[in-house]
C-alpha cells in the first residue's frame, strides 16, 4: 500500500527534483550534504509519508528553505522566486529518489544508507531518459545483495544475534531466519517485530525487507 496516491506523485518528484536542483544549483550545497539534511530534519519521513505541505503544496525552493531552517542553515541566497528547469542531474536525482521511495515504500532514511548521492548522479547518464520502473530496477539490484536491514542494524548497535535473542525474547533461529532472508520479516508477527524494534532502539520500518509490495515489478 503506497502512503500516498499515484495522482500526487507528478508532483512529489517535481517538487524534490526541484530542491535537488536549487540546492546544488542555487546554493553550492553537495547534494549528499542536502539529502543527510532532508532526512536527519524528518522532513524525508513526512514527504515520504505523504503529507499534503510536502507532497502537494511546495514548492522546491520552499522545501529547501524549510529543510534549511530545521537545520539551523542560512540559505543564503534568496530560492524562493528562482525557476527549476527540471533539467540535469541534481534535478533528475530528486525525481528519481522521489518515484524510487514511493514505489517500494522504502524509507528515505533507509535509502540514505544504502546509496550515495554520488552513486546515483553516476546512473543519470545511462538512465535519465529510461522510464522510471527502469531506475527502481537498477537502484533495487544495486541494494539487494546488501545484507538484510536486521542484520545491518544489529551490527550497527554491536550485538551479536544471541545478544539481541535475549534482548528482544524474540528466537535467536527467527533472527537467523530473517537474516539469512530464509524468513520472510515482513510476514513477521507484529509483537516480534516490535520487540526487535525496542531491542535495537529503532522503528519497525528499519529492520523490513524493501520493496514492500512482493510483486512490485
Amino acid at each position: 500500500m503506497r502512503a500516498y496516491d499515484r495522482e500526487y506523485l507528478f508532483d512529489a518528484m517535481e517538487t524534490l527534483g526541484e530542491a535537488f536542483d536549487c540546492a546544488a544549483n542555487r546554493m553550492d550545497m553537495p547534494l549528499q550534504e542536502f539529502f543527510e539534511m532532508f532526512v536527519s530534519t524528518g522532513v524525508a519521513d513526512a514527504f515520504g509519508a505523504g503529507a499534503p505541505r510536502y507532497v502537494a503544496g511546495t514548492s522546491g525552493a520552499e522545501l529547501v528553505l524549510d529543510v534549511c531552517y530545521r537545520a539551523g542553515v542560512d540559505a543564503g541566497v534568496p530560492l524562493v522566486d528562482l525557476l527549476s528547469y527540471g533539467e540535469g542531474p541534481a534535478y533528475w536525482c530528486g525525481w528519481s529518489l522521489a518515484f524510487w521511495q514511493w514505489r517500494t515504500g522504502r524509507p528515505f532514511r533507509n535509502i540514505a544508507q544504502l546509496v550515495t548521492m554520488d552513486e546515483l548522479a553516476a546512473w543519470y547518464h545511462p538512465l535519465h531518459e529510461a522510464p522510471e520502473e527502469k531506475f527502481v530496477e537498477v537502484a533495487e539490484s544495486h541494494v539487494r545483495p546488501l545484507p538484510a536491514p536486521l542484520k545491518r542494524v544489529r551490527e550497527e548497535r554491536g550485538l551479536s544475534q544471541a545478544a539481541l535473542a535475549e534482548r528482544s525474547g524474540v528466537s535467536l533461529r527467527a533472527i537467523q531466519q530473517y537474516e539469512q532472508r530464509k524468513k520472510n520479516i515482513n510476514h513477521g508477527q507484529g509483537q516480534a517485530l516490535y520487540r526487535l524494534s525496542l531491542a535495537l532502539g529503532c522503528r519497525i520500518e528499519d529492520i523490513l525487507e524493501y520493496p514492500l509490495d512482493d510483486d512490485w515489478r
